[in-house]
Order: C-alpha cells, then sequence, then structure tokens
C-alpha cells in the first residue's frame, strides 16, 4: 500500500474504532507502524456500567500503552445516557489525567432525556467545562474535543454517501456504517430505496447513474432540512452551532430527518455551555 501511494501520489490514512477489549502489544506495534488513528470507546467511571463489566480496569491499560507510541493518534470517545449523566465531569476528567490529549464527549440520544436528567446534564456540563478551562491555565491545551469546535462554522450536513461510503459483509453500499443497522428490517419503505446505493456488483457496473441519484437524497440530510416536534431547525438561531447525526436520532425511533426535542434541548445545553467557555477561556 505504501508502494501505492508513491505510485499515485496519494496518502493513505488508516483508523480503527474499537473498544480495546482484542488489543495486544502485537497489534499496538502495528498500528504503530502504520501510523493509525484509533477511536478507543471508554466511558470513564461509567465503563462498568454501561459496557462488559470488569472492563475497566483492561481498556485504561490500554490507554496507557497506546500513549506510549507516539506514531498513534489516540482519541477516546466516551458515551453517557440519562443513567449515567452524573458520571460525566468526573470521568472525563480522570481521562484527562490518563495524558489523553483527544477525548470526545458523546450522548446517547437513543432513550429519551427527561428535564431532570436535562438539568444535571447541564450542571455536568458546566463542572466539565470549568475543569477543561483550569487545564488550559496550567498545561496550555484543550483536551475535550466538544471544547475546541469553532461555534458559527456554518450549517451541518452530514457526510454519509458523499465522501465515504459502506461496504457491508453482504455486499450491500451504504453511505456510511449507520445506514444498514437502522434500515434492518425495513426492506419494504419508500427510505430504504432512497439511501440504498445497491449491491457491490450492480454499483461497480452502473455507479455512473446510480451514485448521483442516491447520493443526492444523502445530500438532504443536512441541519437546515430536519425539524424537532416544535419547529423547523431553519427558523432556529443556533442552526449554524447544531450538529445532530440524522442516523443517532433515528435510533430513538423517529424518521430520517426528525429530531427528538429532548436532543435539541441537549444541544442548546452543550452550545450555551460552549460559548461561555470561549467568552473565559
Amino acid at each position: 500500500m505504501q508502494n501505492k501511494n508513491k505510485e499515485f501520489d496519494k496518502i493513505i490514512r488508516y483508523s480503527l474504532t474499537t473498544n480495546g477489549s482484542l488489543i495486544t502489544d502485537e497489534i499496538i506495534q502495528f498500528l504503530n507502524k502504520h501510523k493509525f488513528s484509533v477511536e478507543l470507546s471508554f466511558d470513564g467511571l461509567a465503563q462498568d456500567s454501561q459496557r462488559k463489566k470488569g472492563s475497566s480496569k483492561k481498556i485504561v491499560s490500554c490507554i496507557k500503552e497506546l500513549l506510549n507510541f507516539p506514531d498513534i493518534d489516540l482519541e477516546v470517545n466516551s458515551v453517557f445516557t440519562p443513567e449515567t449523566v452524573d458520571h460525566i465531569s468526573e470521568s472525563i476528567e480522570f481521562i484527562m489525567e490518563l495524558g489523553v490529549l483527544n477525548i470526545r464527549l458523546s450522548l446517547s440520544i437513543i432513550k429519551p432525556w427527561d428535564q431532570a436528567s436535562l438539568q444535571r446534564l447541564e450542571k455536568e456540563m458546566i463542572k466539565i467545562s470549568k475543569i477543561v478551562l483550569s487545564h488550559h491555565e496550567r498545561k496550555g491545551n484543550i483536551p475535550v474535543i466538544n471544547f475546541r469546535d469553532d461555534l458559527e462554522k456554518g450549517i451541518f450536513s452530514c457526510a454519509a454517501g458523499l465522501d465515504r461510503l459502506t461496504i457491508t459483509p453482504e455486499g450491500k453500499i451504504w453511505g456510511c456504517y449507520l445506514f444498514p443497522e437502522y434500515f434492518e428490517g425495513k426492506e419494504n419503505s419508500p427510505e430504504y430505496q432512497k439511501f440504498y446505493f445497491g449491491t457491490l456488483d450492480n454499483f461497480i457496473e452502473n455507479h455512473e447513474n446510480v451514485y448521483p441519484r442516491i447520493s443526492s437524497n444523502y445530500a438532504q440530510l443536512s441541519m437546515d432540512n430536519f425539524s424537532t416536534p416544535k419547529m423547523n431547525c431553519f427558523l432556529c438561531s443556533e442552526l449554524k452551532n447544531c450538529v445532530i447525526c440524522p442516523i443517532n436520532a433515528g435510533f430513538s425511533g423517529v424518521s430520517l430527518g426528525k429530531i427528538p426535542q429532548y436532543a435539541c434541548q441537549i444541544q442548546k445545553i452543550k452550545i450555551r455551555i460552549r460559548k461561555k467557555f470561549q467568552q473565559e477561556i
């Protein structure tokens, strides 16, 4: 592959998403040799309650080992739910203290967030902003990716089908790896045909016709085309600051382009805290 890079004057980058359970010393050496970007799922203090019980110790050890290899670009993704919201700030601080320089805080919207959990989320986000601000004053960097994102960076548009494609083990082509799971059991729905590129063999043979037709449907998956139960998103004053994956929203039971009201509230909390953080920094 490296020879192909030189031959075609291209740069191939490798990435891996993992929960760390199968990572060995040999695998780490391979990842370092080929300069992999590694996204490791680790939920901090909520790990043992959300994932496999007892997995926390192994993942912490894995993180420490990966950090010893400078050619591995490590990002830790931590996912929290209404049930684990109270662990957010302590968990992020714990991961920061391990030395991780790229931490992404993710909030699951598959299950509803009630008003009590949303209030607890805001308190936790305020705590995190203070922790990250203190860290920045001491060390000069911002390890939590959510607080590095620029505000007013433009209207979010899903990149599925536009700069990426996914091939399933069965040889079906979709815009990203989340679409096959979302459309499982929905083969007869009109939406299925709108977003399904077809089989690999058919796509290779007819891509000049298939790709423009199907990708135009993916191009409609942008925030200005979405809506909540209360309003169309293009009417929102925070439109350019809001990022919601339509498929993640879809897993909550709504159709593509529909956003649950609690997901909208989560975004507004995150935006409000981020604005205050950027003012203080």
